[in-house]
């Protein structure tokens, strides 16, 4: 039987934060964003298991909160590498040793993006196994100029055309495997996952509708939003412990 793994990226230090603590530990209402990320996975009827690959330093303060928050379905905690590219290929490289097969398929999210929702984790699922891949996107909203020095431009793209990547990111573990080993033979390093995917494997990337809610934590500004969207809104329950 397929299995459908939960793999949380978590080995950033969040340096535009500019706070010691990474930023997927920082704390929302009390409780560390990561678990608020972590819970969602946990509640979701279509995940199995959840994998996390976490700075290198912080693993054993997640496993105190995964058992504090009761996170059952966490089968593991790897330590991540020195880019996003290190960190995923460690976590593979741990399913691959331990029982799991190239069909199974992976979720690819970000931790600090914990307003995802279960239609999208669905429609990714649903979507990779019918099409082979699933890259989470929504429509771009502004018009976009290109510019290879950052300070002019002589090109524009129509918004029509423009799509924004969001996490999670589904391909089954043979795919991202071979990808990453493939990747390694060349010496392509740091390469977001869906960029690498569609460079080797020579497949176009399926999308599935995101939300604008679905927003990742990069500058300190960004804590004020999700405390915004948690308290004005009714798209997020809170973990039981904070209500």
């Amino acid at each position: 039987m397929v299995k459908k793994i939960a793999f949380i990226t978590a080995g950033g230090n969040g340096e535009r934060m500019h706070e010691q603590t990474p930023k997927q530990f920082l704390s929302l209402y009390d409780v560390p964003i990561i678990v608020h990320t972590l819970m969602k996975f946990e509640q979701s009827e279509c995940i199995d298991v959840i994998i996390v690959v976490c700075l290198s330093g912080w693993v054993e303060q997640l496993r105190i909160l995964a058992e504090k928050y009761n996170i059952t379905k966490l089968l593991a905690i790897v330590e991540g590498g020195s880019n996003s590219q290190e960190s995923i290929s460690n976590g593979i490289k741990f399913l691959l040793e331990n029982g799991y097969n190239d069909d199974d398929i992976v979720i690819v999210h970000e931790s600090v993006r914990p307003f995802i929702t279960e239609k999208i984790i669905s429609d990714n699922i649903k979507t990779c196994i019918e099409k082979g891949n699933a890259v989470t996107v929504i429509r771009g909203n502004e018009s976009y100029l290109f510019s290879e020095d950052g300070l002019s431009s002589n090109k524009h793209f129509l918004r029509e055309a423009m799509f924004m990547v969001q996490t999670p990111q589904t391909f089954t573990l043979g795919q991202i495997g071979k990808a990453i080993n493939e990747a390694k033979e060349k010496g392509i390093l740091s390469q977001s996952l869906y960029i690498l995917m569609s460079q080797l494997e020579y497949t176009p990337l399926y999308f599935v509708d995101g939300d604008r809610f679905n927003i990742k934590l990069t500058y300190p500004e960004d804590l004020r939003i999700f405390e915004l969207i948690i308290s004005e809104t009714h798209k997020y329950s809170m973990p039981e412990c904070v209500k």
